[in-house]
């Protein structure tokens, strides 16, 4: 149930298209999957004017991983 919120929570950050959240009773941590909105991923990087090669090299540059984290962090 709480999982289902706070996945419901983080889906409206701008930059995901889907999430899934994954909580063992056994580890104080979870783990979140998330897949990235291709359009908006690539309408902040291009008016951050980053360049990439493919949206794969754009997912993996420092910038876009920080900027998705401070979203969800908002969230």
């Amino acid at each position: 149930m709480i999982q289902s919120q706070v996945e419901a929570a983080l889906s409206v950050c701008p930059y995901v298209d889907q999430i899934m959240i994954h909580a063992d009773p056994f580890h104080s941590y979870c783990v979140a999957l998330v897949v990235a909105a291709h359009s908006e991923l690539k309408g902040w990087a291009s008016k951050q004017g980053i360049t990439y090669s493919d949206f794969a090299d754009l997912c993996q540059k420092q910038e876009t991983v920080k900027e998705v984290l401070q979203s969800l962090a908002k969230v």
